[in-house]
């Protein structure tokens, strides 16, 4: 199953709830809300712009707790956000990997793992791709539970596919004006 997974920038953009909501109606799967910078109380009123049918598809990275709160679907972790235990069994978890190794321990756990980053970074300049295409597809270890993130283009999806990908992660392809 190939998803797609769009991802917030840390710092808001004009009209950013409702792009989302657009997004989300016209072919992103979930949407990770990353905004390590909000408070809690700032984050809570982010949350509420979006309509309650909706939320269900939102995977939050901090303040986990308000995850069951506004109703939302999933939570991520990663090394800011560890995974100690879950904080409810039927909310999707997720994580961020930067390895191989990384990735195969994390998949044991998670729903879904991003791997990153798979071609040079969009939105973070100088964050460049670990990893080598050829020696992806080699290695035959990627799977329905991992996700490329960095650099992810629509133009890359066939490829993707091809070594394995479940899905893909767009932050900067999705957020850089044109």
């Amino acid at each position: 199953m190939w998803r797609l997974i769009g991802i917030t920038p840390e710092k808001g953009v004009k009209d950013e709830q409702k792009r989302i909501v657009d997004f989300l109606n016209n072919g992103i799967d979930i949407f990770h809300i990353r905004k390590p910078n909000l408070t809690q109380e700032q984050l809570k009123y982010y949350l509420n712009e979006f309509p309650t049918e909706l939320r269900n598809r939102l995977t939050i990275h901090n303040h986990t707790s308000l995850a069951l709160e506004f109703g939302l679907g999933g939570v991520h972790y990663n090394i800011q956000n560890p995974f100690i235990k879950p904080i409810e069994k039927n909310l999707r978890k997720s994580y961020s990997s930067h390895s191989i190794s990384e990735m195969l321990e994390a998949i044991k756990t998670f729903d879904y793992v991003f791997l990153s980053p798979i071609f040079n970074s969009i939105s973070k300049e100088g964050y460049n791709s670990k990893f080598r295409i050829d020696e992806l597809k080699e290695l035959n270890l990627i799977n329905e539970k991992v996700i490329a993130l960095g650099g992810v283009r629509e133009e890359n999806f066939e490829e993707l596919k091809q070594i394995g990908f479940g899905g893909a992660a767009l932050l900067g392809s999705l957020w850089k004006e044109k």
